[in-house]
């Protein structure tokens, strides 16, 4: 599970807690299949409290029957539950597909070609909203502000589609996670935080006169 360690540094997960097979078992036959990388993210970080409590919820595979919704299986569910993400039930027999993702009971439209990218992004989202170091506010930034970003941080490899916007995310190391939020229109939304402080005093200062507060 290397491919999952920013996901431990970024939350701090010292201990990781999983599944334990029989509870992965029942849920895969509940809803006829698990994808493996899902499964294995859940037997090896699924139960872990640091990655529950987040700004928007990682479902429990108790609750995946319940949530098989229009033959998607549902492992990812925004805090009201207005955008949720899932897999096709058919292809829960491949290794790694692609996440889809609904808004308000719409249709699905893919967001994130593998659930192992789809993950490691989430997190990293929700590390920009979660860690213990965060300003009090969100901010807009513009196109010419976005390209300065871009040239001060390291973009990280995975995005993703929530709502009805692009997750793109930022950082130079596992202690902290800046997200820029881009509707495609005329708003770009970001938000970061850190979960040292030092961390957070060095994207502040690296971001001086970024932004306006929304």
């Amino acid at each position: 599970m290397n491919k999952y360690a920013e996901i431990k540094e970024l939350f701090g997960i010292d201990d990781p807690i999983g599944y334990s097979t029989e509870e992965i078992e029942k849920a895969k036959s509940a809803v006829g299949g698990l994808p493996l990388e899902l499964e294995l993210f859940c037997m090896n970080y699924g139960k872990s409290p640091e990655l529950h409590g987040l700004q928007d919820e990682f479902v429990f595979p108790g609750q995946y029957k319940a949530l098989l919704n229009n033959d998607h299986i549902i492992f990812f569910n925004e805090n009201q539950g207005v955008c949720q993400a899932g897999i096709k039930k058919s292809d829960a027999d491949l290794p790694d597909p692609p996440v889809y993702v609904r808004v308000n009971d719409g249709g699905w439209e893919v967001c994130c070609p593998h659930v192992s990218d789809f993950l490691i992004a989430m997190f990293g989202y929700q590390a920009s909203i979660c860690l213990e170091f965060s300003p009090e506010e969100f901010y807009f930034i513009t196109e010419e502000e976005k390209e300065k970003i871009e040239r001060l941080f390291k973009k990280r490899e995975q995005t993703f589609v929530w709502f009805d916007f692009t997750v793109t995310l930022y950082g130079d190391n596992n202690s902290g996670r800046l997200a820029l939020i881009d509707n495609g229109v005329d708003d770009i939304q970001m938000q970061y935080a850190a979960n040292t402080e030092e961390e957070y005093l060095r994207i502040q200062e690296l971001l001086d006169g970024i932004g306006e507060p929304m």
